[in-house]
């Protein structure tokens, strides 16, 4: 199949790698691109390129058909709440298959086995298991449904990556912030294994796999190939930032001990309350309800008219914040999310990309941080 003289179709476009999916498209030559959006404010990074703006909804099918129009490729990067990525991901299925779609590309993660996987889930022959994790879970679920739609003749590829880095991700820019204020700690010595994937050799498998007939209703680990520790990928910032911070070790007893002087049904209760309050579902959520929406777009353009020093103090007071607490000696203490995530000893192995897909990563871990040395300096980062 020649895809290159298809439409192509990209859900998640107005994300960091769907976004990228569809910079690679055009450069790529592809004579038309239609970008699923669900908000246009967020499509500022797309809007510049020769890409249809497609308005719709994961969640709605009608709107799902409208937007794919007659392209014939999907690459399907799209999420949403967690709770709906199995319900999102059957509706796009569904509405690709009616269509005749030569080839969907899934894009899901090596979270399946966990935000700490396991050892033994290496290879795409570990057999998945529950993780508690709500989108761990959903992904995992989404995958079934993906290959069941294999099953009845929809062209499927799935591929999970896994610390997806590079310029405009949030592993860099979140990294870089944290770092200024204090709020990094190499855990257990920084030894966990990263799993860097970064987004050009994601992009990259995608290609390979809408030429290969035989990757065809397979599951595929896609990763950089290298054994990046978190401690690697933090000082590689590290080294961007003058004056160079100072980033303390702490061990996993350090933060356990914390956790649980800070525990108390009443304390932990209000704590689970305000993370819920300023989580991203949580805001989804409200901006389902047209008098939250609107009272919050108001608000929204409020603060846009705003000066960036009157801005950036709201931001101060009300913003997320994702420094746990200090301990006794004030020393940085990481969240539940971030140690898992550090915790893991897996390098997950891409030996069957390699011989089904022919895939095998062009960007290495220092050239990518070359370019996104290159992109925080554009960015205004440093």
């Amino acid at each position: 199949m020649n895809w290159r003289n298809e439409t192509v179709f990209v859900t998640g476009a107005t994300g960091f790698i769907g976004g990228r999916v569809c910079e690679r498209m055009m450069q790529a030559g592809v004579p038309k691109v239609r970008a699923l959006v669900h908000g246009m404010h967020r499509a500022a990074r797309i809007a510049r390129l020769p890409v249809e703006l497609c308005p719709g909804d994961l969640l709605e099918r009608e709107s799902l058909r409208q937007a794919l129009g007659g392209a014939k490729i999907v690459i399907h990067c799209g999420v949403g709440l967690a709770s709906s990525i199995v319900r999102g991901t059957e509706n796009m299925l569904a509405v690709a298959q009616a269509a005749g779609v030569k080839r969907f590309i899934h894009v899901s993660t090596a979270a399946i086995y966990g935000i700490t996987p396991p050892p033994g889930s290496e290879s795409e022959d570990a057999p998945l298991r529950r993780t508690g994790d709500a989108y761990c879970d959903n992904k995992a679920a989404a995958e079934k449904v993906v290959l069941n739609y294999g099953k009845r003749g929809l062209p499927v590829v799935i591929l999970r990556p896994s610390i997806v880095w590079g310029p405009y991700s949030a592993w860099s820019t979140r990294l870089m912030d944290d770092l200024r204020d204090g709020r990094v700690a190499f855990i257990a010595g920084g030894h966990g294994a990263c799993n860097t994937t970064y987004v050009d050799n994601l992009i990259d498998a995608m290609v390979l796999g809408l030429e290969n007939d035989g990757a065809l209703n397979q599951a595929f680990f896609i990763t950089d190939a290298e054994r990046v520790s978190w401690g690697d990928f933090i000082r590689a910032h590290m080294a961007l930032i003058e004056p160079r911070p100072a980033v303390e070790e702490i061990s996993r007893a350090e933060i356990e001990a914390s956790r649980d002087r800070s525990s108390g049904l009443l304390r932990g209760s209000m704590k689970a309350a305000a993370r819920v309050a300023r989580s991203k579902e949580f805001r989804q959520m409200l901006m389902q309800i047209p008098l939250t929406e609107a009272a919050m777009k108001k608000a929204w353009n409020w603060v846009s008219a705003l000066p960036p020093e009157k801005r950036e103090r709201l931001r101060a007071r009300f913003g997320v914040r994702r420094a746990a607490a200090k301990s006794t000696n004030a020393k940085f203490i990481p969240d539940a999310l971030t140690e898992a995530t550090q915790s893991t000893t897996v390098f997950f192995s891409i030996e069957k990309a390699r011989k089904v897909l022919g895939y095998e990563p062009r960007v290495r871990f220092s050239e990518g941080m070359k370019l996104v040395e290159q992109w925080l300096r554009y960015a205004a980062y440093l």
